[in-house]
């Protein structure tokens, strides 16, 4: 099992599948622009891995994600 961190968003990579978490649980995973790119380069390197079979998206905490974080968006 290996796992890295990018950004806010945690990469952990289990035999097959990809598992890409959101990681800002004190915000409910609220999207930022930089997490947002984090997401999607994570997304395209396990796309393009011939070894990735499924890719998993969650969030940390207890909220996969409330949104934009209107704080960031001010």
């Amino acid at each position: 099992m290996q796992a890295a961190a990018v950004s806010d968003v945690l990469i952990e990579r289990r035999g097959r599948v990809a598992f890409l978490t959101l990681n800002r649980p004190d915000s409910l995973n609220a999207l930022v622009i930089p997490m947002g790119r984090a997401l999607r380069d994570a997304i395209a390197d396990a796309a393009g891995d011939a070894a990735s079979g499924a890719i998993v998206v969650t969030g940390a905490g207890r909220a996969f994600s409330s949104g934009g974080d209107i704080a960031f968006m001010k």
